[in-house]
């Protein structure tokens, strides 16, 4: 395909070619950050229109075949998942609780996963576009999930590699937040480290990080690999994938795909093309989400 993959240098020139032609309340960048009160703003990441392959050859069968994808408009994505401190804004009873430990004897409930700035998780697919419909009232923005094909886009940032850093068999420590050698720690005491795990790498966390430790993509998005998984907007459906077939019309229907991998899974998870499924109403312990908006002009902020 023409003009495909593209280098991070030519990702960020295509960004910067859009910035130019989008006003926004942060004029000449490709950032906008829009006041949630309360002290805590949502950081957004513009995403200019294009094209990629979809899917990979060399993936799960669910993967293929590949498919050629425009995406016709640009958007904003959150530059991190949404914090446990952001969700608050929104639902203040939520709890992303602790991720468990393994071991006869327990003197605590788990490692922490509730800190203000660790991604919100145990949310379910209807509560994330609940939260996008709260957002939307609150600021004046459409607010969504993404498309599978606008997250996988994103994640790629014009990168055809299976991670958009590279092979999923490099060092992931300066990247993503994925299954290392700290996840063993899960397993304390004489309980057997039975989790799998690159015991290669260190990327510094055991569960979740707080979001925007480890290094953007060219397009300036966080943890889009490892972390948490993300919700998308889409119906799992074979491939080839088919935008009017239904599968993004946002209904409560069928799975629903999350995308990235998590601190949970290895990098072969966490592929820019991996695709797990869940059914939208299950809260999972290890599934987040962020979201989007159109990249028309911004001029004010609701306050509520």
């Amino acid at each position: 395909m023409p003009n495909w993959p593209v280098s991070p240098e030519q990702a960020r020139s295509r960004q910067a070619d859009l910035v130019r032609q989008v006003a926004t309340t942060t004029p000449n960048k490709p950032e906008l950050k829009l006041d949630l009160g309360g002290g805590l703003a949502l950081e957004m990441a513009l995403v200019p229109a294009g094209e990629f392959i979809m899917g990979a050859v060399d993936g799960a069968p669910d993967e293929r075949p590949q498919t050629r994808i425009r995406v016709d408009r640009p958007f904003w994505m959150g530059r991190f998942e949404v914090t446990n401190e952001q969700y608050a804004l929104f639902d203040s009873l939520h709890d992303s609780r602790y991720i468990s430990v393994f071991n006869k004897d327990q003197s605590t409930p788990g490692e922490i996963a509730n800190r203000p700035r660790q991604p919100a998780i145990r949310v379910s697919w209807q509560e994330a576009l609940a939260f996008c419909k709260w957002l939307s009232q609150k600021t004046g923005k459409r607010f969504t999930l993404p498309t599978e094909a606008q997250w996988e886009y994103a994640c790629r940032a014009g990168a055809a590699t299976a991670m958009n850093y590279g092979d999923p068999s490099a060092d992931f420590g300066k990247y993503a937040n994925l299954a290392d050698q700290r996840i063993e720690s899960l397993c304390r005491g004489n309980s057997p480290k039975w989790i799998p795990a690159v015991k290669q790498s260190n990327d510094g966390a055991i569960v979740t990080e707080q979001v925007g430790k480890y290094q953007p993509n060219a397009w300036g998005l966080q943890d889009v690999h490892g972390n948490v998984a993300e919700w998308t907007l889409s119906t799992y459906k074979p491939y080839p994938y088919n935008a009017m077939d239904g599968r993004d019309s946002g209904k409560a229907e069928g799975t629903k795909v999350a995308r990235g991998g998590s601190f949970y899974d290895r990098p072969n998870r966490a592929r820019s093309s991996a695709r797990q499924d869940y059914l939208p109403w299950q809260r999972v312990f290890n599934v987040g989400f962020r979201v989007i908006c159109d990249a028309t002009p911004v001029t004010s902020v609701a306050q509520k």
